[in-house]
């Protein structure tokens, strides 16, 4: 059914208000400060940002779109907080999720320069309704002359949610929409600057086999799940290193086949994973219920092999340090009883060390965050 003038022109203030972001510099400043601190007192032990210099380095009046990596809820925070102290003040326009902007967040989030938009109203199958096609039109209008056009880079995350499995999800193409509409309205190029986000241990890493069977059965009991795990991990968990990696830009100035742009974005996001002590732990026992200590130290060893072959990115605990020191690195995130991480346990079998896997979906997740990075075909 074709939609009156007027409807037309209500719907499209009431969706422009529902997208907008009403940034308030002195909020970000006060807030910036106050997340951070909450990071790195529940979550974080370190964060560390390379490659600031690729985000310096574009052309002025070239428009920006950040396309990152989705590992966690901390991401969002972490990624922003971080940009903003790195001494230029950056403040990309996020764009988020609207079930995001709920409770304190509707208001907060806008503040922070986050842009909401309604996934479900986008998905294919529900573009076939005109108020919907609208709803994206208003979208793509509002970044084009609210962002864009005023200098701003923009932040999206462009698998559109956490990847429970660990892999880098395929992108979803609006990426290339809001890029298209770019070049199309400002006759520019447009840099897509991929972002790796890594972690010595994700948050939500023993949740994602829950979160998953949750969002198929209950929304609600979903986000409660959700809820209790990320507080759970606040107060008991060991806290982690963050890494941002931001890569050289992608320039584009045509677009013709999508599907090989995805490829070659995705393929620059995954480089820009880091390995760690607990990757390569979780690589040497996949698969086994019980794997010899010896063994697991022997395929640390060729790991790290490959990993200097290839110039791999590494995190902390890594460089200069044997196959043993690593695996010991990494008991703080997988054999910690103590602080509930009892994914392996370490234990004697016939006179010899032997280890044991209590969790192997925790195992598999983070074997699947590297997997690509040791193919030959080094595809996600």
């Amino acid at each position: 059914m074709k939609l009156s003038e007027e409807k037309t022109k209500e719907l499209k203030e009431q969706f422009r208000d529902e997208i907008a972001h009403e940034f308030d510099i002195d909020v970000t400043r006060k807030m910036t400060g106050k997340i951070s601190r909450f990071l790195h007192r529940f979550f974080l032990k370190k964060t560390i940002l390379n490659g600031l210099s690729n985000l310096r380095n574009i052309p002025e009046g070239t428009p920006v779109i950040i396309s990152a990596v989705h590992k966690s809820h901390i991401d969002y925070l972490a990624f922003g907080t971080t940009l903003y102290e790195s001494g230029d003040g950056l403040v990309p326009a996020t764009i988020g999720g609207s079930n995001l902007f709920h409770g304190k967040f509707e208001k907060l989030l806008p503040q922070l320069k986050c842009v909401a938009l309604d996934r479900d109203r986008v998905t294919p199958k529900k573009l076939r309704s005109r108020e919907n096609l609208l709803y994206l039109s208003t979208f793509y209008d509002y970044l084009m002359e609210d962002v864009i056009d005023k200098g701003e880079m923009i932040t999206i995350f462009p698998e559109g949610g956490r990847s429970y499995s660990g892999k880098i999800l395929p992108l979803n193409l609006g990426i290339f929409g809001i890029a298209k509409r770019a070049i199309n309205e400002n006759n520019k190029r447009v840099a897509i600057v991929p972002i790796g986000l890594s972690y010595d241990r994700v948050t939500e890493d023993c949740r994602f086999d829950g979160l998953r069977k949750y969002k198929e059965w209950n929304p609600r009991a979903y986000r409660k799940y959700d809820k209790r795990g990320f507080v759970h991990h606040a107060i008991f968990q060991p806290k982690t290193v963050a890494y941002i990696d931001i890569g050289e830009p992608m320039y584009i100035e045509e677009f013709r086949k999508l599907d090989k742009l995805e490829k070659e974005l995705r393929t620059r996001m995954g480089k820009l994973i880091r390995v760690t002590p607990v990757t390569l732990v979780c690589r040497a026992i996949a698969g086994k219920k019980n794997t010899p200590l010896d063994e697991v130290i022997k395929h640390i060893r060729e790991d790290l092999k490959i990993i200097k072959k290839k110039n791999l990115l590494i995190g902390k605990g890594i460089r200069y340090r044997t196959a043993s020191m690593i695996f010991r690195r990494s008991l703080e995130h997988l054999a910690n009883r103590i602080r509930m991480r009892d994914i392996i346990r370490v234990t004697k079998r016939d006179g010899k060390k032997v280890v044991f896997v209590r969790r192997k979906d925790v195992i598999t997740y983070y074997v699947n965050t590297v997997a690509h990075l040791f193919n030959d075909d080094n595809e996600n």
